[in-house]
């Protein structure tokens, strides 16, 4: 009878842990960074517009992308969460314009700037080693083509920024780019930019759009369908002055187009549907309404979550113990990613549940701690100026 009673017990057990099993989901949201703040070339008159590109390459280039990718690939590979969301998923490119007399040292080979040339999406792959499908993305900020000179030989910079969708391999073969498009939106790649027609603003190198957007995809983690979207709204104030106000209503005219469509898009009742993304706005943030073409909006984080949106970090366990405690901080480190003690104080990179999870379990902010800098350890430069953030949710 005594072993009857504990076959049937750890049965038991088996049951409750694959039914607990059957309604979780891991995921992760992480912003590579680009490398350099690009304010300086966007805001440069015209006689300085080449000495700030090469040295916004110079930047980048010291900022050691494909090092620092390697490590947050890394933070990935120990999570191995179902989804993972980039922001910043950058790609630098280079060619010569004039090649048969350009040696192989200069021009995009300079030893100054030709570490900046990485494709941030590739590199990523690579080091997930197959682990991770790309499943959607939209392409956001791009130059096509910019001329600059160094050390009297030219070249042409090209420039894509990317925020993607990768599924973990076991689990890809349910996935699929949700078909956004057919909402009328304006179509990029597997997503949709943001608004008609994109933001622009007027520079030495002419009219530059700044484009954000957004992207979702279909799937399934142990029978249970998910719609999961990921985005990386503009930041509240793009460059100095008057000239970047406009933005502060962008970002939450942005938020208000990506909550309408994740609301809207038709889908299955039982079909769970999230939110990923650096959505450039913190919780503490003034969400006094800014009066926009649609009506007042408040902040990002105000407008996402008072559309029936769960900030997933707010219900952790141990989240509304300590008044006042300060965590789960996401942004930012220095510049050049070189200070020595973690400068993280915003919380702005996000992960937000449409239907409240039952429970949220190892909710981290990743690559906040020294042992994760590139070599030497604990001295070398910060994986990005963000902290990825990592939830299982269970339903």
């Amino acid at each position: 009878m005594r072993h009857g009673i504990v076959t049937l017990f750890t049965a038991s057990l088996l049951g409750f842990g694959v039914g607990a099993a059957a309604a979780e989901i891991d995921v992760m949201v992480q912003n590579q960074y680009l490398g350099s703040d690009l304010t300086p070339v966007i805001t440069a008159p015209p006689d300085q517009v080449n000495a700030r590109v090469v040295a916004t390459l110079e930047n980048i280039a010291a900022s050691l992308p494909a090092e620092r990718l390697a490590r947050l690939a890394k933070l990935v590979r120990e999570r191995t969460p179902h989804v993972l969301a980039l922001n910043e998923a950058f790609e630098y490119s280079c060619q010569n314009l004039f090649p048969a007399s350009t040696p192989a040292t200069e021009g995009c080979g300079n030893q100054r700037i030709k570490g900046a040339f990485v494709d941030f999406l590739g590199t990523t792959e690579a080091e997930l080693g197959g682990a991770y499908v790309t499943t959607a993305r939209v392409q956001n900020f791009s130059v096509p083509a910019l001329p600059f000179q160094i050390d009297s030989y030219w070249a042409v910079l090209t420039v894509r920024d990317r925020d993607v969708i990768l599924v973990r391999s076991d689990v890809a073969g349910t996935a699929a780019a949700t078909p956004l498009a057919l909402s009328g939106c304006r179509a990029s790649l597997e997503g949709c930019n943001y608004f008609p027609t994109p933001f622009t603003i007027q520079t030495a190198l002419g009219p530059i759009a700044i484009e954000r957007g957004f992207v979702a995809v279909d799937l399934e983690v142990a029978g249970q369908p998910y719609r999961v979207f990921a985005t990386h709204l503009e930041v509240g104030q793009l460059v100095p002055g008057p000239a970047g106000e406009p933005t502060r209503v962008l970002q939450r005219l942005q938020a208000a187009q990506l909550v309408g469509t994740a609301l809207a898009f038709p889908r299955e009742a039982e079909r769970t549907v999230l939110i990923l993304g650096d959505i450039n706005s913190d919780p503490r943030d003034d969400p006094t309404p800014l009066p926009s073409p649609i009506g007042p909006l408040p902040t990002p984080y105000a407008l996402i979550a008072g559309s029936g949106f769960s900030d997933v970090w707010t219900l952790r366990p141990g989240a509304l113990q300590g008044a006042g405690r300060v965590t789960g901080m996401t942004c930012c480190q220095d510049e050049d990613l070189a200070n020595h003690k973690s400068a993280l104080s915003e919380r702005i990179d996000m992960i937000f549940s449409l239907a409240p999870p039952a429970q949220v379990r190892q909710a981290r902010v990743l690559g906040d701690s020294v042992s994760e800098k590139t070599w030497p350890p604990g001295l070398g430069l910060w994986p990005s100026d963000h902290g990825s953030v990592a939830a299982k949710l269970r339903y």
